[in-house]
């Protein structure tokens, strides 16, 4: 198993949700995160991971398999509100009597938990043979998790739970990535062909990502004005992953 990858996706998730209980975020900042990280995991989906996946001859079906993942990603969003893209709309709009507002926390970790679970599953220690895609995917998703747990942890905060309690719930989406690993792991157990394995689950993966970051980049500002500041970070996240990817 990759153990060190495991570690990564569990400490940058609730390291995160540590410092947030400290201290606050503006939701500009947060939004800029996100935009990066959508960025970051599109550059990296188009440059590295798929090139990878559809080389062999025999990855045509690959095409389904990333459309699943796409569509997949439009029902976990039905439970995760949005939070995966930096947004929450939330089903109830009433107020607790200390005036916050009421957020279902179990359907929020649902659905995120699930997203965090499958982008989890690639990193099974059967697929040491594509270590270098491994450890973009590994750098691609932590950009996208820190914005995430910052969104998770600040709903929490605002809807009156305790630091403790926050930082309980936040730990059960830093477990969802390694429990993906370690399912992926133990399902890899009963194919044949790894690499075929492989080509599945990345092929998952990258229709997860395509639906991620094709709302955070391209989502229309309320104004529907042109944002300068938005569309500069774009262009650092993409030359940031294509700087990365091509230094190594």
């Amino acid at each position: 198993m990759n153990y060190l990858s495991m570690l990564i996706l569990f400490l940058g998730v609730m390291l995160t949700g540590i410092i947030m209980s400290f201290i606050k975020l503006s939701t500009k900042t947060t939004r800029m995160l996100l935009t990066f990280s959508g960025a970051f995991l599109l550059t990296l989906a188009f440059t590295k991971i798929i090139p990878d996946i559809f080389s062999d001859e025999n990855s045509q079906q690959l095409g389904y398999i990333v459309l699943i993942g796409f569509f997949t990603q439009i029902i976990i969003e039905y439970f995760s509100g949005g939070v995966d893209h930096g947004h929450i709309h939330s089903r109830e709009n009433n107020k607790s009597d200390h005036g916050h507002a009421i957020i279902n926390p179990y359907a929020l970790l649902i659905g995120i938990g699930l997203h965090s679970f499958f982008e989890g599953m690639p990193f099974s220690g059967e697929f040491q043979q594509h270590a270098d895609v491994q450890n973009y995917l590994l750098l691609g998703i932590v950009f996208h998790n820190v914005p995430i747990a910052i969104v998770l942890m600040s709903l929490f905060l605002q809807a009156g739970y305790s630091k403790i309690k926050s930082l309980a719930l936040i730990s059960i989406f830093a477990l969802a990535a390694p429990l993906g690993s370690l399912a992926s792991l133990i399902a890899g157990n009963f194919f044949a062909n790894t690499e075929n394995y492989y080509g599945v689950i990345m092929a998952f993966v990258v229709g997860i990502f395509l639906h991620i970051s094709t709302i955070i980049l391209f989502e229309s500002d309320k104004s529907h004005k042109f944002n300068f500041y938005k569309f500069l970070t774009i262009l650092i996240g993409i030359a940031v992953a294509i700087v990365i990817t091509k230094s190594h």
